[in-house]
């Protein structure tokens, strides 16, 4: 191969090379930075609103409300079973065997009765927080697909509209210092959204 030939063309390709990285800093620096200074896009939910307006909640008070009912009825059948059992220690004289007999029926029956008390009031607690957790954790799942739908960066909890108590000083302060929002705008507001995708997904269901 003659040297000076492919010097000269090795020369060639170098300047190729330099022009064309040339052009592409150029471009580089020429474009625009569009991706890196675009705004996040933030909307808000009362958080209170959607959970009175949901069918699935309205659901599950229901279906508490029932085993309320159902727990209360075997209290009470309980609390019937003592009176009974009080009443029947009159008929029988003190000191007797009968009246012993009767004593300590009336001691199980309260036994039973405390019982019946606590299983019904841990029971009912569990369902309650069972409830309002599934609920929860649906709710941030639909506000998930929300956001995915209308192209939203975050959903956030718009604490600003709850109702503060004022009963004292104290828990008023604790109050303001737990919240984090002082104003947020009503135009971004997507609570009725969130509503009528997750009533609409729950008519579905039924």
């Amino acid at each position: 191969m003659n040297a000076p030939n492919a010097l000269s063309r090795f020369l060639r390709l170098e300047t190729v090379l330099v022009v064309a990285f040339a052009a592409i800093a150029t471009a580089a620096i020429l474009r625009p930075a569009t991706t890196a200074s675009e705004p996040s896009k933030v909307a808000t939910v009362d958080l209170e609103k959607v959970f009175t307006s949901l069918k699935r909640y309205e659901a599950g008070l229901a279906k508490l409300k029932t085993l309320g009912e159902t727990l209360e009825a075997q209290t009470k059948a309980t609390e019937t079973k003592v009176r009974d059992l009080q009443g029947e220690l009159e008929n029988f004289k003190d000191g007797s065997k009968e009246q012993a007999d009767a004593l300590g029926k009336l001691q199980n029956a309260a036994g039973e009765l405390r019982a019946v008390q606590q299983f019904g009031a841990a029971k009912l607690e569990l369902e309650k927080s069972r409830m309002l957790r599934d609920t929860y954790l649906a709710i941030k799942d639909s506000v998930r697909r929300l956001a995915e739908r209308e192209g939203l960066d975050y959903i956030l909890l718009d604490d600003s509209v709850v109702e503060m108590d004022p009963s004292n000083a104290s828990n008023t302060m604790s109050q303001i210092s737990a919240r984090r929002f002082l104003y947020a705008s009503p135009k971004r507001d997507v609570t009725n959204q969130l509503i009528g995708l997750m009533n609409e997904e729950w008519k579905d269901t039924k």
